[in-house]
Parts: structure tokens; sequence; C-alpha cells
């Protein structure tokens, strides 16, 4: 009988801790297209690019404590080119948020800020330049899980505007995960960047669908 207790404590606890505690991980590859319109040291232009297809990843962490934020590093690079035009921005996002909804009615809804660290090098014909900043932004993230199947759909939203800088991030996905905790993703994903940062004064829009795995824990 001791035994038995013993063995369904160790079991509820297992059990209550997997539902306070949580990591999920993903990781795919994002081809978008793109376009740019301003100017790099004086030069300027307004042209169509070729995206080139490059990996993204994320790394959550949510925990049980009420007051403290969950976290949650997302890390892509956006990279373009035409004939005489180039930019790359290396963006890592470091973000603190809320769970207000956690499968409540098939609903998950988190809320929070987001930190956008980057890192752009953007060329015009032969005038080059190169820019470290960090941007504030909003995030929200909702998905709707389907009743008695393991598919789920939503989107992630990040934005604000900062003096004459801006952040419109967002992305749609449809989730499957299998009974073993890891899943596949697929989505589009349209990123608007207004740039304002030292010699390098520009709208970079990014758009195009990507394709990727993850796990959940």
């Amino acid at each position: 009988m001791k035994k038995a207790l013993i063995a369904s404590s160790i079991l509820l606890a297992s059990a209550a801790q997997a539902d306070v505690l949580g990591l999920t991980a993903e990781i795919g590859q994002y081809s978008p297209d793109a376009s740019f319109n301003g100017s790099v040291n004086g030069q300027t232009t307004n042209s169509d690019l070729s995206g080139d297809s490059s990996t993204y990843f994320g790394v959550a962490f949510e925990h049980p404590v009420p007051v403290i934020p969950n976290v949650r590093l997302q890390g892509s690079t956006l990279e373009a080119s035409n004939s005489n035009t180039q930019v790359k921005i290396d963006n890592t996002d470091y973000t603190l948020y809320y769970e207000l909804l956690d499968g409540l009615a098939w609903l998950s809804l988190d809320a929070g800020v987001s930190f956008r660290q980057m890192d752009m090098d953007a060329r015009i014909n032969g005038s080059s330049a190169s820019e470290s900043f960090i941007l504030p932004t909003g995030y929200v993230a909702a998905y709707f899980t389907l009743p008695t199947l393991p598919i789920s759909v939503g989107g992630e939203l990040k934005t604000l505007a900062i003096g004459d800088s801006s952040i419109t991030d967002t992305t749609v996905k449809v989730k499957y995960e299998s009974p073993f905790f890891v899943g596949v993703e697929g989505g589009y994903r349209n990123a608007n960047l207004t740039i304002d940062e030292g010699s390098i004064d520009t709208e970079v829009d990014f758009d195009g669908f990507f394709v990727g795995v993850f796990a959940d824990f």
C-alpha cells in the first residue's frame, strides 16, 4: 500500500511539474521576397530584391511563478540583393511574456514585450554602411487547437514605432504535433522594417513562406 502511495505521489508530482514547466524549441527555413526603399550614405534606390533562404530558430522556457515572465529567444537572418543593392539583417529577439490563456476552450494567448537586436549591412551601388541597434516591440501570440486533432492554427505579432524606426513582424502558422512531443510547422511571415539609424534610412520589406520542425516538452 505504501509503495503504491509513493508511486502515485511521484506520478502526480511529475504530471504537475510537466504542466507548469515547459520548454519548446523550433528550427526551420524561411524563403522570402524583398523590397528596399531608401538611402545608404545619400545613395537612394527603390527596387525589388531577390531574397535568400535562411535558417530561423527559437527556444522558449515557461515556469509557474506568476510575477516573473516567461522567456523566449529567437533568431533569423534576413538577406536580399539585386545587381546594385544588397541588405543583410541579423536579428536576435529577446522576449519576455505572460500566458494569458493556456488551452482554455482550445485557445492559447501570450502577451509581452520583445527586444530585437539588429546588425544591419546595406549597400547601394558602391556605397555601404553597417549599423547595430536594439528596438523594442510589443509581442502577442495566439493559437487555436482544433478539437480532437493535434493541429493548431494561429500567429504572432511584434510591432512598435520608436522615433523614426519601426517594426511590424507578422507570422501566420499551422502546427502539427505528433504523440512524441515533436512536430512540423509551416506558414507565412511578413517583416516590414523602417530603419533610420546612422547612415541608413530605409524601409525594407520581407515576405514569404517558411517550414520547420519543433519540439514541445
